[in-house]
C-alpha cells in the first residue's frame, strides 16, 4: 500500500469512527429525549408498617403496585397509583401473642395521586413525585377498634376502615427499549392515618417499589 493509499485509509478511517460516534450519541439523545404521552409502571412493592400501637412495632409486608402518569409537559405529570398488600402470618402471630382474638388476617390497599416531575433523557432517568390519597385496610381498623375500646377483640366490620394516605419519594428508570424501562428502585415514606374513637395514630412507613414502566406515545 502506497504513502497515499495509507493517509487516505487513516482519514476514512478516522472520520468513519467520528461519525459511528456521532450517530451513538446522537441516537442515545434521541432515544432518551422523547416525552411519552402516558406511561404505566407494575411491580412488586414491599411495606415496613409501623403499627403505632403499643408492643405492636413494624411488619414486613409484600404486595403488587400499578400506576400511570399522563405527562402535561416533558418534565411534569399527573400520577394516579394503586399499591395492595398483604399482612402475612407474622402479623397474625403477633396479634395472638398479645391477646387479641378474631380473625386477624388482613391486607391494605393506597389509592393516591399527585405530580411527578422526571427527566426523559439519558440513560438514568429520575423522577419525583408527591401523592394523596386514601388507604383501605379493615383488618388494621380492627385492631385500632379492639385497642381503643380495651377489647381485645377483633371484629371484621366497622367503621374508620378508611384513611388518609400521603406519599412522598422518586425512583430511577432505566430505558431497554423505546417502549419499556425497567425501574430498579423507588423509595418512598408513606403515611397513613387510621384512628378510632379517643385513639389515633400516625403511620410513618417506608415503601419499596421495583419493576417496569411501559411508555406509549410521544409529546
Amino acid at each position: 500500500m502506497t504513502k497515499a493509499k495509507r493517509n487516505i485509509f487513516r482519514w476514512c478511517s478516522g472520520h468513519f469512527g467520528r461519525v459511528v460516534l456521532f450517530v451513538s450519541i446522537t441516537g442515545i439523545g434521541l432515544f432518551g429525549q422523547s416525552v411519552p404521552q402516558i406511561e404505566f409502571s407494575a411491580g412488586y412493592s414491599y411495606m415496613d408498617f409501623h403499627a403505632n400501637v403499643p408492643q405492636l412495632t413494624s411488619n414486613s409486608f409484600n404486595g403488587a403496585e400499578g400506576a400511570v402518569v399522563f405527562n402535561a409537559v416533558s418534565w411534569l405529570g399527573i400520577k394516579a397509583e394503586v399499591t395492595g398488600w398483604s399482612f402475612g402470618s407474622g402479623w397474625t402471630r403477633r396479634l395472638q401473642e398479645l391477646g387479641y382474638t378474631g380473625p386477624s388476617s388482613t391486607n391494605m390497599f393506597t389509592y393516591q395521586f399527585g405530580p411527578q416531575i422526571k427527566k426523559h433523557s439519558g440513560i438514568l432517568q429520575p423522577f419525583a413525585h408527591t401523592l394523596y390519597g386514601v388507604a383501605h385496610s379493615s383488618g388494621y381498623a380492627a385492631v385500632l377498634r379492639a385497642k381503643g375500646n380495651g377489647t381485645f377483640v377483633l371484629t371484621p366490620n366497622g367503621g374508620n376502615e378508611n384513611a388518609f394516605a400521603m406519599e412522598l419519594g422518586g425512583g430511577i428508570d432505566i430505558p431497554v427499549s423505546r417502549s419499556v424501562q425497567f425501574r430498579p428502585v423507588e423509595l418512598d415514606y408513606q403515611l397513613t392515618r387510621f384512628g378510632f374513637q379517643n385513639f389515633s395514630a400516625n403511620q410513618s412507613n417506608f415503601k419499596y417499589f421495583g419493576g417496569v414502566n411501559f411508555i406509549f406515545g410521544q409529546k
